[in-house]
């Protein structure tokens, strides 16, 4: 028996690493040539996509016991046999696929006890890799499936035997290997490819330094530091708390060395982390999704999410800045701010995005534009020596892709069990006339109810496959109370993903806990408090479609106008302190007048103005000096 994982390697440990290094270069070659050239057949897409993330969690996400986490023959050989499960499955409904697809020659008995096979072995990767939320969420629904008859009210249903229902998850393009994978192995995929190549092309270092020039002479400046660097890179990484574990480990310990409390610098890492799946240009992976759904071009996604996105991050900017003020904070040591001539010098870095933007505006496909972007950073390594793709580096970028995908693509393969099951058992219909019910005619009650769900229903999953369960089940309530299509999407995607800064659930909050060596709920429970504002945009832009670009311009301009002010009176009144700390008058005034100046109206916008100012004049007697400057 072996005591240790971190022994030497063994011959088995040897050949998992090389057969999973030719795996994903070959498969992230594969993708990539797809995107330029031609797709495969749909399924076969799919099914690759599913066997190579199956296969390679099993054998590089070993299977331990013992608090030491110790492997023997036993796990060993185990690995290996859910590993090769997963291949067999897969292969197994390519094979079988143009048969049950062009005509009705099934076998139910087949197809069940190997579908079997496949959703416990898919549930198990899922676990692997992301833990047991959305294991959980898929059972309980698989459960639900079956016992339909015996459960109360509206959530009955018929019932279905266990081989329908491994059936249909299973040889069917509405589950396992529905929309979901389907995404997940074109739009995700590709991605994910460019978002290595960046990475191993260096801008992810770049893109830190540029942060630390830019933010790290003003007050508090590791934490503007955190939110830069973490907006840039949370574009391209897909997983908040992936992007905090990346960046949170410079920028965490350098809050705490400038005076910022263990909890709130891991907070600020978390919430700057998240916000990276909301801002254009890339949105992680979900923006992508949502379009497909939606049945829009990914601009109108990224163009619908910016104002948004923004507010969000200058919320967050105006909360660390009053704090840094408050508490009399330093800037970051000299040593550690790099001079705006060496970021200059490496302004190149930035060419690939500029470059995958253009030809995104130039009305090339999205999956296209992926592969073009990709063979431009290639292209572009060429200019100095440190950066050149050798055939090493090439090699990496390639693995690295492929690693990256694997995540996501077992969680969405793994989130098409539960669109199954709402399609299967027709919850989802009865889901959405139940709640409308309750609310009536209530919009407000109707959002707030559904904010609950979304961020319950989001809680520990992955943000692709959590916008992927929400907006089956939420944004069709709200489209069915007359609220536009991008708007109910983008109020559920919202919600998705700030379930991983939402307690007692909140991974990424968690992440930057962990990093900041604090108490993790204090981290969530503070980290929400900096996020605040993320709450309650989704409301207002359901009631002002202008501050999802809908609109003209001046309408478009006022509503930003006002809610840029608005949030300011949000963070004053959070952290308690405008220009001096707030009386308690003062700080209720604060929010109010934000809440009012971002809520669209005239009348509200007069109204939130008018007490904004007031506490100003009021903060700008007691601290001495005239209140016309202040204004």
């Amino acid at each position: 028996m072996e005591n240790n994982p971190a022994q030497a390697m063994t011959l088995d440990d040897k050949v998992r690493s090389w057969i999973c290094k030719i795996i994903f270069i070959v498969t992230s070659c594969l993708y990539l040539y797809t995107a330029g050239f031609g797709s495969m057949d749909e399924m076969i897409q799919r099914c690759v996509l599913i066997l190579v993330a199956g296969f390679a969690v099993f054998l590089t996400k070993p299977i331990t016991f013992g608090k030491d986490k110790r492997r023997n023959t036993l796990t060993r050989t185990l690995d290996w046999v859910f590993a090769l499960a997963m291949v067999a499955t897969c292969v197994y409904i390519m094979v079988v696929w143009p048969d049950r697809s062009v005509s009705t020659r099934a076998k139910p008995m087949a197809d069940s006890v190997i579908g079997t096979i496949m959703i416990a072995v898919l549930l198990l990767a899922t676990y692997k890799t992301t833990g047991w939320p959305l294991v959980i969420t898929c059972v309980v629904f698989l459960i639900y499936a079956l016992v339909g008859p015996y459960m109360p009210g509206f959530l009955g249903h018929k019932g279905y035997t266990w081989t329908r229902i491994a059936e249909t998850m299973y040889v069917s393009t509405q589950s396992i290997f529905g929309v979901p994978a389907g995404i997940a192995a074109t739009y995700i995929v590709c991605f994910v490819i460019f978002g290595s190549f960046l990475e191993t092309f260096g801008a992810g270092q770049w893109f830190v330094d540029i942060a630390f020039a830019g933010a790290g002479r003003f007050r508090g400046g590791p934490a503007k530091t955190a939110i830069a660097s973490s907006a840039l890179m949370g574009m391209i990484s897909g997983s908040p708390a992936a992007n905090v574990v990346t960046t949170g480990t410079f920028t965490i310990p350098l809050m705490k060395r400038m005076g910022f409390k263990p909890h709130t610098a891991g907070a600020v890492e978390a919430v700057a982390s998240t916000g990276g799946q909301m801002m254009p240009p890339i949105m992680g992976a979900a923006a992508f999704i949502m379009a497909d759904v939606i049945g829009v071009s990914y601009l109108t996604i990224a163009k619908a999410a910016l104002i948004p996105s923004v507010l969000y991050y200058l919320t967050l900017l105006a909360i660390i800045h009053l704090e840094a003020v408050s508490k009399n904070m330093g800037t970051l040591p000299p040593e550690l701010v790099p001079s705006a001539a060496s970021v200059l010098r490496r302004l190149y870095y930035l060419f690939p995005l500029v470059f995958l933007i253009t030809i995104l505006l130039m009305g090339r496909s999205v999956i296209a534009c992926a592969y073009y972007g990709t063979v431009c950073i290639v292209i572009l390594s060429m200019i100095r020596s440190e950066t050149r793709f050798t055939f090493k580096r090439l090699c990496g970028a390639l693995e690295l892709s492929a690693k990256n995908a694997m995540m996501v693509s077992s969680c969405c393969a793994c989130a098409g069990i539960i669109i199954g099951v709402i399609s299967l058992t027709g919850i989802g219909y009865k889901f959405i006339n139940v709640i409308t019910a309750l609310a009536g005619s209530n919009l407000l009650l109707l959002m707030a109810m559904l904010m609950v769900t979304c961020i319950i229903l989001g809680m520990g999953v992955p943000t692709a496959p959590a916008y992927i369960i929400v907006a089956t089940l939420g944004a069709p309530a709200l489209m069915k109370a007359g609220v536009p299509i991008i708007a109910a999407h983008m109020f559920v995607y919202f919600y998705a993903i700030l379930s991983v800064i939402t307690p007692p659930v909140c991974l990424a909050a968690f992440a930057g806990a962990a990093i900041a060596e604090t108490n993790a709920m204090k981290t969530g429970v503070t980290a929400m408090k900096l996020g605040i504002v993320a709450f309650i945009i989704p409301f207002m832009f359901v009631f002002e479609p202008a501050l999802l670009m809908q609109g003209s311009t001046t309408e478009i301009a006022t509503a930003f106008a006002s809610a840029l002010i608005g949030v300011i009176g949000i963070a004053s009144g959070m952290q308690n302190w405008l220009l001096v700390r707030c009386r308690l008058w003062e700080r209720a005034l604060l929010l109010a007048s934000g809440l009012m100046l971002i809520f669209p109206g005239l009348i509200t916008d007069t109204i939130g103005l008018s007490s904004l100012l007031i506490v100003l004049f009021a903060q700008r007697l007691r601290k001495g000096g005239s209140p016309i400057a202040a204004a």
